[in-house]
């Protein structure tokens, strides 16, 4: 087979087209076969006869400058070749490493989480430990809880009896005292059950008399029979002395007049009983009249007790009670000894076995946020006062309620500012511990073997150990502590102490605590 390159006269085209004819009839595109394809054995065969490109045959025809010669086909093939084998190999090596890396894997599970575990609490390290110090000074834990100020005592004035509301005395805001007038009150059947309870004694003292009257007359009608009937004896005596028949007639007729005695006293005692119900009267009529003076007395209301006038609800003119239309108007005028005063508030279940009677607290005031007053605890609820739904709850709050208890505190000297109704907080001092050893709660951690902290031993590295303490007290921020620890020294906190910084420990190997701990080496890592 021969290879020729046809040449176009110059004045066919602008440039030279080349192909490359096989034995004089179709043309071998070069897109058909692009630089580094495969090359077949035939095609190699054909080629064999191309001359070389270092210049054309002297036999043959002539060459120009784009003649492919065989042995660049040939070196073509090899580099191909070279490829494709070098492509496999790449592939078997990707294959083993990853066979060997996850064969290691599984047979250095331990060996990996340590190494893992350890470049973790070394970035952590590095990454700077949080410190705070060991305090020591007074713990305090309190019990905070709202409520309401209400006077220690407290009185309403409201009269016994109906009527119209005649003076009003006080206004609101007057500091009254005991017994003081308050209002009056305007009632005229009152007056005039005075009038007739007065007409009823009068009545009972004439009834009193008329029967003393005729109990003295018994008396007197009883003592004259036995005067006349003695004068009758003595005269007949007389005359039987004179002698004589007349004498002794006339002495006869004089000594047959008699006294009849049980008469008279019968008299008496009738008249006695008609005395002793007249007296009877009486004491009624009095009764009467003194009850109708007293009731009348209660148109005047006066206060009961010492204190403030903290309401006024009624003014001159005004019906009270039955005499009053529509709706009452609650207490005419309310008293409070402000002198005291309590504070009322809710302190849930979980608090209120930490209150205790004379327990001192802290009273803030919504009012009046600049103002503190000392308190102490007076009361504290046997049973629950939580709110619910309805009939769940019960009379010890009920399924579904708040549980709550009722604490009541007494302010002994309260400002004068303050009114019942306030909303005040009381803050309850429910343990305090003197000299106490404090540390952030976030700084003592636990393990199955108790509780400890994390103590900075050296600055410089940042190097700590590990102290066991024990818990002493906390308020949720501040956790009391006793053990190797003392005033000054610096522990882990927060992200410190939580995250995972190194810390000696004696033994090696990695374990896992329940808390998630991870131990590895001489190193505590928090996870």
């Amino acid at each position: 087979m021969a290879l020729r390159r046809n040449h176009r006269g110059e004045g066919e085209g602008a440039g030279d087209r080349a192909s490359w004819n096989a034995g004089g009839g179709g043309t071998w595109p070069a897109a058909e076969h692009p630089i580094g394809a495969p090359v077949s054995p035939a095609a190699t065969a054909e080629l064999a006869n191309v001359p070389a490109s270092g210049g054309p045959d002297p036999a043959g025809p002539a060459w120009g400058d784009g003649l492919v010669d065989a042995s660049a086909l040939a070196d073509m093939q090899a580099f191909n070749d070279l490829k494709a084998k070098r492509k496999k190999q790449k592939k078997r090596k990707i294959v083993t490493a990853v066979a060997v890396a996850a064969a290691l894997i599984v047979a250095a599970g331990g060996v990996g989480f340590w190494y893992v575990s350890d470049q973790a609490a070394r970035a952590l390290q590095e990454a700077g430990m949080q410190f705070a110090p060991v305090e020591q000074g007074t713990f305090t834990q309190t019990v905070s809880a709202s409520g309401n100020l209400r006077p220690v005592a407290s009185v309403s004035a409201t009269p016994e009896v109906d009527g119209i509301v005649g003076e009003v005395l006080v206004s609101e805001g007057d500091a009254v005292a005991a017994g003081q007038t308050l209002f009056t009150v305007v009632n005229a059947e009152l007056d005039k059950a005075v009038t007739q309870a007065a007409q009823g004694i009068e009545e009972a003292r004439n009834g009193v008399a008329q029967a003393q009257n005729a109990v003295n007359d018994a008396y007197r009608a009883k003592e004259q029979g036995r005067q006349a009937a003695a004068d009758a004896q003595a005269a007949a005596a007389a005359m039987a002395a004179a002698g004589g028949e007349g004498g002794a007639g006339a002495a006869a007729a004089a000594g047959g007049q008699s006294f009849d005695e049980a008469s008279a006293d019968s008299a008496i005692r009738q008249a006695e009983l008609s005395l002793n119900s007249a007296n009877l009267g009486l004491q009624n009529a009095q009764a009467a009249y003194d009850e109708a003076v007293a009731r009348a007395e209660k148109r005047t209301v006066t206060s009961s007790i010492a204190g403030s006038v903290v309401a006024v609800n009624i003014e001159p003119g005004k019906a009270l009670g039955a005499a009053a239309s529509g709706a009452g108007t609650g207490s005419p005028v309310q008293i409070a000894d402000l002198s005291q005063m309590k504070v009322s508030i809710g302190v849930n279940e979980i608090d209120i076995l930490k209150v205790s009677a004379d327990q001192q607290a802290t009273v803030t005031f919504t009012a009046a946020p600049d103002l503190q007053l000392p308190a102490k605890v007076v009361r504290i609820a046997t049973t629950s006062s939580g709110s619910g739904d309805g009939a769940a709850v019960g009379a010890y709050g009920g399924s579904g309620a708040a549980v709550i208890y009722a604490v009541e505190l007494l302010i002994e000297a309260p400002d004068p500012r303050l009114k019942p109704g306030m909303t005040a907080k009381a803050t309850i001092v429910t343990q305090t511990i003197e000299r106490a050893l404090m540390v952030p709660i976030s700084a003592v951690q636990t393990d199955g073997a108790g509780s400890y902290v994390m103590v900075l031993v050296d600055p410089e590295t940042q190097e700590t150990e590990m102290r066991a303490v024990e818990t002493v007290a906390s308020d949720g921020l501040t956790t009391v502590v006793k053990g190797d620890v003392k005033p000054g020294d610096s522990v882990v906190v927060g992200g410190g102490a939580l995250g995972g910084m190194g810390a000696p420990l004696a033994g090696g190997g990695a374990a896992s605590d329940a808390s998630g701990a991870v131990v590895s080496g001489d190193s505590v890592v928090v996870g």
